[in-house]
């Protein structure tokens, strides 16, 4: 995770930067070597036609306008430091970081001294992930016996917040409504098979037992803690998901927590770590209880996909294993053990807009078994083979998402004298969801970002019962605070 100059607050940024720039404009050195010009008004020290002004055109358009009237003088102001830190200065304005630390380069070039410029390099570095060169910045503004005693708080908290070893976190926070074809899970079938000894007797299934459609409202919130400790990084995630519809019995919430230690996130291989544990509650019922652990050995290879080109892919291999409790049914209560394959791959980025950029391929393997705590589950132990792959990338404004997933699953015994004979239950689900979504500009609900995506579940068994089929279409806004 990279730190970013929001964790400051923009408000401070700018306070400080304006307090900065007039402390250097207005300082002895700065009144002893002339007044300052207006803003198009020759400047009597220097050959440039501009000279800087405080605080800044408020709006966009302004700003951009003025950005325009400054690369115009910028042939006959190379030499001027102060020009420099003020196109630099619109530039972060317009959050355009990586045009603003060349501007801003140039201005500390000439002179290294300029306060103003510095913080506002800091904050460009800082925008741009440069997190080590934007600490190493604030240290030395900090270190200033003739900073002015306002600013030194303020630049204290930014150290403490950049520190390599201090906490980084993130809250991710996401609203959507939308429609469901199958808000009750039900299955697909309109009617029943049972078999008896005198003979198989078909029933209509009632119609609450069909699958219900309807609207729902979603609501996420995510939080996560990341703590550098040397070489190595631990990883705290937590979320909360619920889903509110007309009826109660259709309504959900689930928690996850998870913790994750990894050896050596740099290191051309490294061991991973990684515990956790899920409640789920559904229809006012706290359906199920779960608590993980996996270990993986992962290492570093050049990229083979073909959308990957020049990327850094990470196999690992590795072991899970799990607990499953079900509060309402405990007979179904069960103990799984097997193994981990995974793939991810990381594309090329970079800031084209007639191309997809920023991709991120993930194939992930999982198969093993479940041992049931109970003697008479029905089905008893079962094999489980689950395969997941997800595609996500950038053009131009927008962002994709894709995400497949398989499962199969084969009792190893019948399920129940009354489906087909006792047959042993096997059933196969395929899962695609798609997403497409887009940043809003921060004038606009913070920022935040606007996305629809689908989802199409189809689940196939051997057994009536355990067959459905379900269509969902959300559309929502999410919102990411550092």
């Amino acid at each position: 995770m990279k730190a970013s100059a929001s964790q400051c607050g923009l408000g401070q940024w700018a306070v400080a930067g304006v307090a900065l720039v007039l402390w250097a404009l207005y300082s002895p050195l700065a009144q002893a070597q002339g007044a300052v010009a207006g803003p198009f008004n020759p400047a009597p020290s220097s050959a440039c036609p501009v000279a800087p002004v405080y605080p800044l055109p408020a709006g966009a358009a302004a700003r951009q306008v003025l950005l325009s009237q400054l690369d115009a003088a910028a042939p006959r102001c190379l030499n001027d430091a102060g020009f420099h830190a003020w196109r630099g200065a619109v530039l972060l304005a317009l959050a355009r970081p990586a045009a603003a630390i060349e501007a801003l380069e140039r201005a500390l070039l000439i002179d290294p001294e300029l306060p103003g410029a510095q913080l506002d390099f800091a904050q460009a570095l800082l925008a741009v992930g440069d997190t080590a060169s934007a600490r190493g910045l604030l240290q030395q503004l900090s270190a200033r016996t003739d900073l002015p005693g306002h600013l030194r708080p303020l630049l204290q908290r930014e150290l403490a917040a950049t520190d390599p070893l201090a906490w980084r976190t993130r809250w991710l926070l996401s609203s959507a409504i939308g429609v469901d074809s199958n808000l009750n899970q039900a299955p697909a079938a309109s009617e029943l098979t049972l078999t008896f000894p005198q003979g198989p007797i078909t029933l209509p299934l009632d119609p609450g037992s069909r699958p219900q459609s309807g609207t729902a409202w979603l609501n996420a919130v995510q939080w996560q803690g990341v703590k550098p400790q040397g070489s190595q990084m631990w990883v705290v995630q937590a979320e909360l998901r619920s889903r509110h519809t007309a009826q109660a019995n259709t309504r959900y919430a689930q928690a996850d927590l998870a913790l994750s230690w990894l050896q050596a996130p740099e290191a051309a291989s490294q061991w991973i770590l990684r515990a956790g544990m899920t409640r789920v509650d559904f229809g006012g019922q706290h359906l199920l209880e779960g608590q993980r652990a996996s270990v993986l050995r992962q290492w570093q290879m050049p990229g083979l996909l073909p959308l990957a080109l020049a990327s850094v892919c990470r196999p690992a291999v590795g072991a899970e294993v799990e607990q499953r409790r079900y509060p309402v049914t405990p007979e179904l209560n069960g103990r799984y053990g097997g193994f981990v394959l995974a793939l991810s791959c990381q594309g090329p980025q970079n800031q084209g807009t007639s191309a997809f950029t920023d991709q991120l391929v993930s194939l992930q393997l999982r198969s093993g078994e479940e041992q049931p705590v109970s003697a008479t589950r029905p089905g008893g132990r079962y094999a489980k083979t689950e395969l997941r792959a997800t595609w996500e990338a950038r053009r131009g404004p927008f962002k994709y998402n894709a995400d497949y997933g398989y499962i199969r699953q084969s009792d190893a015994t019948g399920y129940s004298i009354l489906l087909s004979d006792n047959l042993a239950r096997s059933t196969t689900r395929h899962s695609l969801r798609l997403e497409l979504a887009r940043r809003l500009p921060k004038s606009m609900l913070g920022g935040a970002e606007w996305f629809v995506n689908g989802e199409i579940t189809r689940q196939s068994s051997n057994l009536a019962p355990f067959a459905s089929r379900q269509n969902a279409l959300y559309s929502g806004l999410r919102w990411e605070l550092l």
